[in-house]
């Protein structure tokens, strides 16, 4: 008799999970999904072009309540794996900006294609429209019922749900709900990877502007990390590749209510010596206001938003205010922006928090609480930086748990 796998969720884990699982003869794999398409993320994922690693890989790049957890994991299946696997299904990879590692087509379309050619050569069993509604361990196996009432038995589950992030793309807290009901420990998931809202109102009405700069997260007296890269000014705090990098710090001391403030600084390419002589030519010009006197420097907006923040007046005749040059050169490389409450999952990438992974095995990503029940992806305390290695955590948790089902 053939060993049922069923295997909750089509996204990224599920899907590689399935494919190494339905490579042995014996099994019989079936996956639910409770979109009507399977990947839906993961067509989504880099911009539509699918960032499925990087080369940069290392558990320096994730954050987790166990890092060596993930050390395990990426040792199990490694970035070198993950390669020889996409090559060995005929997607072809490439290798592009900061080691981001994309299919050649730079099409993440082409990675559901294959992924569903594959998975229908294997013969799994694809139940689309599908949510389940509750899994019951029974003898020798679960019983897995769906909204439906659809009851199926499985000798072995694998919970590839992913996680709250990314609502549009139907995520949710289903599969928190799912763990949680089976024991596990659930670590209250947060928003990561997303826009900041800023508390600072002037900085508003730089709305559409991008511009590059260095953001340092500052908690207490101690800066924790820093970023430099472009900025996208919003109607209601920043976004940009370099909000989104320092998104998860300032939102979980947000959460944590630390003491947390966000270090500005709009001239990351100048040194000091070069600012101030910059600044010294700017404001010795005759009959312009400090804000004008500055427009030749910066986008013309800027000039009125930090020297307010900073409580300098904008008016000043520029050529009376030499004496306060070192005070004005400091509003725009040490502007203080006040974090606010997160954003809303809708808005992330992923989500930190999740299953607490002193609960699984890394080898093989089976529960410690119940024999034969994997957890996989996104659901777990491991969240990744952006460039892939989110992904790369799915494909190794997944692969791991296919193969050892």
């Amino acid at each position: 008799m053939k060993q049922k796998i069923g295997i909750i969720g089509a996204g990224a884990s599920g899907l590689i999970a399935a494919y190494f699982a339905s490579h042995n003869k014996h099994t019989e794999v079936h996956i639910f999904e409770k979109q009507n398409k399977i990947g839906r993320k993961v067509a989504a994922t880099g911009n539509g072009r699918c960032n499925l690693t990087n080369m940069n890989m290392g558990s320096e790049h994730y954050h987790s309540g166990d890092i060596h957890f993930v050390s395990d994991v990426l040792q199990h299946f490694t970035l070198q794996d993950t390669l020889n696997f996409f090559h060995s299904i005929g997607i072809v990879t490439t290798t592009l900006e900061n080691g981001k590692v994309y299919p050649s087509s730079l099409q993440a379309s082409t990675v559901v294609k294959v992924f569903e050619h594959e998975l229908s050569h294997n013969n799994v069993q694809i139940h689309l429209s599908r949510k389940i509604e509750s899994i019951q361990p029974v003898h020798h196996g679960f019983k897995v019922i769906t909204a439906g009432k659809e009851e199926h038995f499985f000798h072995k589950v694998i919970l590839a749900c992913g996680s709250c992030a990314y609502g549009s793309l139907g995520a949710s807290k289903d599969g928190y709900e799912l763990a949680q009901s089976l024991g596990h420990t659930i670590i209250e998931p947060f928003p990561a990877i997303l826009p900041l809202n800023i508390v600072n109102k002037q900085l508003h009405t730089l709305q559409g502007i991008r511009w590059d700069c260095t953001l340092s997260v500052v908690i207490g007296n101690t800066t924790v990390q820093q970023i430099t890269d472009e900025v996208l000014f919003t109607a209601y705090g920043i976004s940009g590749p370099a909000a989104l990098s320092i998104s998860r710090a300032v939102n979980e001391a947000v959460l944590l209510n630390k003491d947390v403030h966000i270090s500005c600084n709009i001239f990351p390419h100048y040194d000091m010596h070069t600012l101030r002589s910059l600044f010294t030519q700017l404001l010795s010009q005759p009959k312009k206001s400090l804000e004008f006197a500055l427009y030749g420097i910066m986008n013309n907006k800027m000039p009125r938003v930090f020297l307010s923040m900073a409580g300098i007046p904008y008016e000043w005749p520029a050529i009376e205010s030499f004496n306060d040059i070192d005070t004005i050169i400091q509003a725009f490389t040490r502007a203080t922006l006040y974090p606010g409450k997160p954003r809303p999952f809708t808005e992330a990438v992923v989500a930190a928090g999740g299953i607490d992974v002193n609960e699984v095995n890394p080898a093989t990503m089976e529960s410690t609480l119940h024999k034969g029940l994997f957890i996989t992806g996104e659901l777990l305390d491991v969240d990744g930086d952006s460039g892939g290695y989110n992904l790369q955590f799915a494909w190794s948790t997944g692969a791991i748990a296919g193969k050892n089902v």
